[in-house]
């Protein structure tokens, strides 16, 4: 059995004579006269955006709520009852 590399250089040619491209084909710049790509967004779109942007901008820990349980924890008053503390686990 003899092995010949020139198969595989005919397939090779092939395949690349069939994917050159012309130069009528190829990209072209974009020239300065064409309008770039915008994002026109809706009412609703615009809303969400103000939304996420309040929510993003919100702490991250709420100081009064801590301030409240700090207190009662130290005053005793706080108490968890176990069914309370059970539910939240298998939940």
């Amino acid at each position: 059995m003899i092995i010949s590399g020139k198969p595989i250089q005919g397939v090779i040619k092939t395949y690349s004579d069939q994917n050159k491209i012309s130069k009528s084909e190829q990209v072209k710049p974009v020239s300065r006269s064409m309008k770039p790509d915008e994002v026109i967004l809706s009412s609703h779109g615009q809303e969400i955006g103000h939304i996420y942007q309040a929510y993003k901008n919100a702490p991250d820990i709420r100081q009064d709520k801590i301030r409240d349980l700090s207190e009662r924890i130290s005053r005793g008053d706080y108490n968890v009852s176990a069914k309370d503390v059970a539910a939240k686990i298998v939940e």
